[in-house]
């Protein structure tokens, strides 16, 4: 019976274990998308407006997630999954304008980790005022993970496109407003399936909708940049699918942090597509980067 015991207890460590490490895979992979839909939207709002860019990538992420709930057959989500969505929404909504404003206005290696840092405060901080508790050595690598988005992104360097004011305000607001969209879809159950991030874009489409209509009496996106436009729509709203998945089996306030690293893809993007040099202090962000992300899977494992 002994045995039986242990070897019920070993396997259950087990399960325990693989789901750590989907866990991990899912907030990279979460983080991965989110620096890749940030690049491809900040390129696009270089042509046009960003609240343009905005809702159309967000109206076709909207269409398919309609036609994939619908294929799913998945229930309608309760009545306080469908408020947390909304609240997502309206902060997505400010998030993404606000984002890619910033974007247009200055260097893309500023405005990427001050709205990366803004945004991992509030899932971290929430997770610690519900309860949180993770390993020490977790705290360690939180700490990392912000020194290390500032490095990747070069944020005290020089740069060829000046980051005026503005620019850094928006920045922050888009900070918040990702932190929100964390916080709240972290709300939701579990076995909503993908009806928060449907929920979070009915809200969100007709919000951004109406900025850019108000902002320039019309919703125009070049055709030039029509695929990233569409392309950040859909890449953001997998990232979001990848981010539910993953805080539904780990904390928040972990998962939140794996997730603030998304800068470094789009750098990553910058220097390999844009031709932009890495400086020695970048270098050193992305090995931080790498040890900021072993100490917090450890605790997530722990």
């Amino acid at each position: 019976m002994l045995l039986l015991t242990n070897a019920l207890t070993l396997e259950g460590y087990g399960v325990t274990a693989i789901l750590m490490c989907m866990v991990l895979v899912w907030a990279c992979g979460a983080a991965l998308l989110y620096g890749v839909a940030d690049y491809c939207g900040g390129r696009a709002s270089k042509v046009s407006k960003a609240a343009a860019v905005t809702f159309l990538g967000q109206f076709v992420a909207l269409i398919l997630l309609a036609i994939v709930i619908t294929l799913s057959n998945t229930p309608v989500m309760s009545t306080h999954d469908w408020w947390w969505s909304g609240f997502a929404g309206a902060g997505g909504a400010i998030a993404l304008v606000a984002f890619y404003q910033a974007m247009s206005l200055g260097s893309m290696t500023v405005v990427a980790p001050i709205s990366a840092i803004v945004g991992m405060c509030s899932p971290v901080v929430v997770g610690l005022i519900q309860g949180e508790r993770p390993a020490q050595i977790a705290y360690f690598g939180m700490a990392a993970a912000a020194i290390a988005v500032a490095l990747v992104g070069d944020a005290l360097g020089h740069h060829d496109l000046p980051t005026p004011l503005r620019a850094i305000i928006y920045a922050f607001i888009s900070g918040l407003g990702f932190g929100v969209i964390f916080v709240c879809l972290a709300q939701t159950s579990e076995d909503a399936g993908l009806w928060p991030l449907l929920g979070q874009r009915m809200i969100s489409v007709p919000t951004v909708a109406l900025v850019a209509y108000f902002g320039s009496g019309r919703i125009h996106v070049a055709r030039s940049v029509l695929p990233l436009a569409m392309l950040s729509g859909l890449l953001d709203t997998t990232a979001n699918a990848l981010y539910l998945l993953a805080i539904h089996g780990g904390l928040l306030s972990l998962v939140g942090v794996i997730t603030a690293l998304y800068p470094v893809s789009t750098v990553g993007l910058a220097v390999t597509l844009d031709k932009e040099k890495l400086h020695t202090s970048q270098v050193i962000g992305l090995v931080l980067a790498a040890i900021s992300l072993s100490m917090v899977g450890y605790a997530s494992n722990s």
